[in-house]
């Protein structure tokens, strides 16, 4: 859904281009990627927007539900579809990629896919 706000440096209309959430030791902090019309980018947190902006997107969330993706803890990059633990451990399980998972000894792991 295509949001459009004002550019927090010169005013013209930008593009919401992503949301997204980061983690802090007060829990995660929403944020916002924009794009203005006149070149400038910015990958910000959305309470540093101003407060009509920050109104209008909390309007728009409400109307849309936020899907999130838990990327695999070994590459960083892919969408974990596994949750791969060693055998006979105490630790808990860890989410990893198709990708990733092709790379595991099968004897020394269990690999369990998401929901299973």
């Amino acid at each position: 859904m295509l949001t459009v706000i004002s550019c927090p440096d010169c005013g013209v209309p930008a593009e919401v281009t992503e949301r997204f959430c980061l983690p802090s030791t007060d829990g995660s902090v929403k944020h916002v990627a924009l794009s203005c019309a006149a070149g400038h980018h910015f990958r910000m947190a959305v309470d540093r927007l101003p407060v009509q902006a920050q109104e209008q997107l909390a309007r728009q969330e409400t109307r849309t539900k936020p899907r999130t993706v838990q990327l695999c803890i070994h590459c960083r990059e892919n969408p974990a579809g596994f949750w791969v633990r060693r055998r006979n451990s105490r630790v808990v399980h860890r989410p990893w990629c198709l990708s990733c998972c092709q790379e595991l000894d099968p004897d020394l792991c269990d690999v369990t896919p998401f929901g299973g």
